[in-house]
């Protein structure tokens, strides 16, 4: 009996060492991926697929990439390879492809259809057509009871093709976008089937289109795009501040560097200031060749910028006082945006008005060094008021503040100024400079006493008969003229 009692618990613990050992036996992995095609030529590690500028030059198959579905791989990198037409991808958790700086014309139908988590996608930097940019390209799953566009699709990256247009229902299987870059494309004119496309976009926040040579922007552009926040149109052709961008209700940002704006004026029919744009909190008017002034109310539109770019315009020469300044009805009393950085470096400015902001100690940033300023009475408050508040910011930031004008003052640094506490003249009111009158007198007195003693030199020459080479008779030769001696004629009486 004893026995039969041992070999029964002899063999429980058998079944229990044997049930433990196959609860801790880790569950098999396959890593047959790793023997794929995709995985010999690129990099495949964690969830990124990394094939950057591996000489690739056909697409890899439907097949191929279904080899990768249980690595699921996050982020795929085809980036500057060679190949020229993309084909259908197999059904994988890609949320960012990278299809940027390779040569590619065509995009097959439905190409992406199987990557539903995607939420970027890079196509910039290819040679890409608006004839060969079908939106079926873009084409999410389809069955007869029902169809899937890419709902999760959020940033698409068109720039640097050859799209002179855009196909209106371009955008139609991504309703959810909110980032769209068309930078670098010949779209020298926004016509009616562009304007239609980027209109089809109600949840855009962010529109680039940089550098594509337009030379306006057509009403109801911007109707549409009710959350537009981003706008970069730096880099063209437009001659006036947009009016079209009243409709950008939302705009914080907006982006106007490079543009041949010669100036802008509230009151000029022909070049307007900006529109009123009351959530806008960053302007960039940068690198403007041919802008030479900013006039009264030119800015008064932006109620709540905080933050101003107007630098590196090397013919701006004149900014309003009351540029930012926003007239009640009346007319009587101004209101100014509460300004936290400003930026006027590297301008053609000869002085800043004190009146241009309203509270210039409440800038959490500001540049307006490489200016050639006028040091007089009208900069006086620049040398006691604002070198403080520069130098607060940033020590030494005053020392490129330097005096171009007038001469006396020419090459001295405003913080020079300040330390010595420096009292400056006022220039005349005419415009007149005492230092350039001087060297206008000193100019006139130099030439008399050079002529004094030439045109005495010459009226000795004159007097003495050496002139009469030129046909000029001196006083010698015309006394001789009229002298005639009396005949010798006893018989003259």
């Amino acid at each position: 009996m004893a026995w039969r009692v041992i070999s029964v618990l002899v063999l429980g613990c058998v079944f229990i060492v044997v049930n433990c050992e196959n609860a801790t036996e880790a569950p098999k992995v396959d890593n047959t991926w790793k023997e794929t095609g995709i995985c010999r030529k690129c990099i495949c590690k964690d969830d990124k697929v990394n094939c950057l500028d591996q000489g690739i030059t056909e697409y890899f198959k439907t097949e191929e990439w279904a080899n990768l579905k249980p690595m699921k791989p996050v982020t795929i990198d085809m980036s500057e390879n060679l190949f020229t037409n993309v084909t259908v991808m197999a059904e994988l958790p890609v949320q960012v492809l990278n299809l940027s700086h390779c040569a590619i014309e065509f995009i097959e139908t439905a190409s992406f259809k199987g990557l539903q988590q995607m939420k970027q996608l890079d196509l910039s930097h290819n040679k890409l057509t608006t004839e060969r940019l079908s939106p079926h390209a873009f084409e999410g799953r389809y069955s007869p009871e029902k169809y899937e566009p890419l709902n999760a699709m959020r940033v698409l990256n068109l720039a640097h093709n050859q799209l002179h247009s855009l196909h209106q229902d371009l955008f139609e299987h991504m309703p959810e976008l909110t980032e769209l870059d068309l930078s670098g494309n010949p779209i020298t004119t926004l016509d009616h089937v562009t304007v239609i496309a980027i209109s089809s976009l109600p949840m855009m926040k962010i529109l680039r289109m940089r550098s594509c040579g337009f030379d306006d922007i057509p009403d109801k552009f911007l109707h549409t795009p009710r959350f537009l926040e981003r706008l970069d149109i730096s880099d063209n052709k437009l001659t006036v501040v947009p009016q079209e961008l009243v409709e950008a209700k939302s705009l914080i940002f907006l982006n106007l560097n490079q543009n041949p704006i010669k100036e802008m004026d509230a009151t000029s029919k022909d070049n307007p200031g900006f529109p009123v744009l009351r959530k806008l909190q960053e302007l960039h008017m940068c690198n403007m060749e041919q802008l030479t002034r900013i006039g009264p109310g030119a800015l008064a539109g932006l109620q709540t910028v905080q933050r101003l770019h107007i630098s590196f315009n090397p013919q701006l020469r004149s900014v309003h006082p009351r540029a930012l300044a926003r007239a009640d009805d009346i007319g009587e009393t101004y209101d100014w945006p509460l300004v936290k950085e400003l930026y006027l470096q590297s301008n053609n400015l000869s002085e800043i008005d004190s009146r241009f902001l309203s509270r210039w100690d409440l800038l959490e940033k500001i540049d307006v060094s490489n200016n050639p300023y006028l040091c007089d009475c009208s900069t006086q408050w620049m040398v006691d008021m604002l070198v403080p508040v520069v130098e607060h910011k940033r020590v030494n930031a005053s020392e490129k503040m330097v005096c171009q004008e007038p001469v006396e003052m020419r090459g001295y640094t405003m913080k020079h100024l300040h330390d010595i506490h420096r009292t400056m003249r006022c220039v005349d009111k005419y415009g007149n400079r005492p230092e350039k009158d001087g060297a206008i007198l000193l100019g006139t007195l130099i030439g008399v006493l050079l002529a004094v003693p030439i045109m005495f030199s010459l009226m000795l020459l004159w007097r003495n008969g050496y002139c009469s080479w030129l046909g000029l008779r001196g006083p010698v030769d015309v006394s001789r003229a009229f002298y005639k001696r009396a005949p010798n004629d006893d018989n003259y009486i």
